[in-house]
């Protein structure tokens, strides 16, 4: 099925009556291959140009122990760059809910369930956490590193992707670490708006930072899926700025108590992931 007949198919389901299953039915989790996005972008899938996860954390995640007893947990999925597949959100949002009325003997039975289903869905070993309400509030939220863009006086009026605003700053080379709060692009199936902190690490020459701004804010009227998103960035600031090394992070807010956090980057160890103050 190409692109368009999924995402077609997929909104075909919308606007009609869901049902909430609340035992474990695995059936519901639909995947989304990674390849066509990324051959448009000039990606092969046999020479990624990055590393990377995807870092989902759900926040509306509970199971029965054998006694009936509901017990509660963020769960964090981690889906590694080179799977074949994406896991489309609102599918996983009613795959874990089948959780909910659903008999587990421990919960490392729950970790077995949930790391099995999802690396079939995802054509990729996924590996699974469970935080405890305790464990969640301990971490807490955390602070992007780099300078924040969003008070730079700049004039603003293309809201649709153009990479033509990535421009040199300057010949020096830097090392330089950026973020804005700003983001915003629009999810590929409803049209509804999805929000982001997006992170830029490179080293190379310097990137015009007002440039930089406007081409994220440029993808406020675009329409694609967050791990795409992320990876388009990365392409085009290594096309047109050539960086000798770059990472580029989002965090995604959260839509049905689900948060998602693409990376991808050179560098082989990914940073700590960061709750910052949306999700």
């Amino acid at each position: 099925m190409s692109k368009d007949a999924l995402l077609k198919a997929q909104a075909s389901k919308l606007g009609q009556k869901v049902e909430y299953v609340t035992t474990y039915k695995p059936s519901l989790l639909d995947s989304i291959p990674r390849n066509q996005q990324r051959s448009a972008l000039g990606i092969t899938e046999d020479a990624l140009p990055f590393r990377g996860l995807d870092i989902w954390n759900a926040f509306e995640f509970t199971w029965l122990n054998t006694k009936g007893r509901p017990e509660v947990a963020l769960v964090q999925i981690r889906v590694p760059a080179k799977s074949a597949n994406i896991i489309e959100s609102k599918s996983l949002k009613l795959y874990l809910g089948s959780y909910s009325n659903t008999k587990f003997s421990h919960r490392g039975e729950v970790i077995s369930t949930l790391e099995a289903d999802l690396t079939l869905a995802a054509r990729a070993p996924v590996s699974i956490t469970l935080m405890s309400p305790d464990q969640v509030q301990q971490n807490g939220l955390g602070t992007l590193i780099g300078q924040c863009l969003d008070q730079l006086d700049v004039d603003i009026e293309e809201y649709y992707w153009s990479p033509d605003f990535l421009t040199f700053g300057s010949d020096v080379i830097v090392r330089e670490s950026v973020y804005t709060h700003l983001f915003r692009s629009l999810c590929p199936i409803t049209g509804q708006p999805d929000f982001a902190s997006i992170s830029i690490e490179y080293n190379g020459k310097n990137i015009s930072q007002e440039g930089l701004l406007k081409y994220l804010v440029s993808y406020r009227q675009h329409q694609e899926f967050g791990e795409q998103v992320v990876e388009r960035i990365f392409v085009d600031i290594m096309n047109r700025c050539m960086p000798d090394r770059l990472t580029v992070s989002a965090r995604f807010t959260r839509r049905g108590g689900i948060d998602l956090n693409p990376t991808r980057s050179h560098e082989s160890d990914m940073r700590a992931d960061v709750r910052v103050w949306r999700q």
